[in-house]
């Protein structure tokens, strides 16, 4: 079976699931990606891990990893395997301390949340994501009201981007814990994206 590299690019909230939020992977070498909506808790997770933010007490992610290294077991690698009924299977790919391989069956958002934790890569299969993946143009392709939504989003989101540049980076840092207290994933992961782009350059 072939296999596809993803990276996590973005948490979205998902207006077509309530309460719910879209963990956006992309693939590595290419523009297409692919949505899989999780819950509050999970998106929680996957942005404390993406902006490297220690909670006060240890998640479920944190105790996961403490007992993987105080065991001598790395996680390898994360591959979604399988799509059934609208629900992407997950394994996670682990060794232990003498080279042998074993597999553990995860929920995907709890695979990409360690994935991020451990900093190794995620897979999926060529056939699920050929299926399933979405492009810039696919997103665009809407019918004239939907296309002026969004127009609205875009000029939306174009607006918080340069409130955003015009922050310091102690300000951003605030902003941040304060948009991930307040559940505003879809923020966060603007402000994470913000953040980044600064450290990234100030380090280079």
């Amino acid at each position: 079976m072939n296999y596809i590299e993803l990276e996590v690019t973005d948490v979205q909230s998902s207006q077509a699931q309530g309460e719910a939020f879209a963990l956006i992977l992309k693939e590595k070498e290419g523009s297409r990606f692919i949505p899989i909506v999780i819950g509050v808790t999970e998106a929680r997770a996957v942005v404390f891990e993406l902006n490297r933010i220690k909670p006060h007490r240890p998640s479920p992610h944190d105790l996961f990893s403490e007992l993987a290294k105080h065991s001598q077991i790395a996680l390898h690698k994360v591959v979604i395997w399988k799509f059934l009924d609208g629900v992407f299977y997950a394994n996670l790919i682990m060794e232990n301390k003498n080279g042998e391989s074993f597999e553990i069956d995860a929920r995907t958002s709890d695979a990409v949340a360690l994935a991020l934790k451990f900093s190794t890569p995620i897979f999926i299969a060529q056939s699920i994501f050929e299926k399933m993946s979405l492009t810039s143009q696919t997103v665009e392709d809407k019918t004239p009201i939907e296309q002026d939504s969004l127009e609205e989003v875009q000029e939306y989101d174009k607006f918080i981007k340069q409130k955003l540049e015009e922050m310091t980076l102690s300000e951003l840092e605030d902003l941040l814990t304060g948009a991930i207290d307040s559940e505003d994933y879809e923020l966060a992961s603007k402000i994470h994206e913000e953040i980044n782009k600064r450290t990234s350059g100030a380090t280079s």
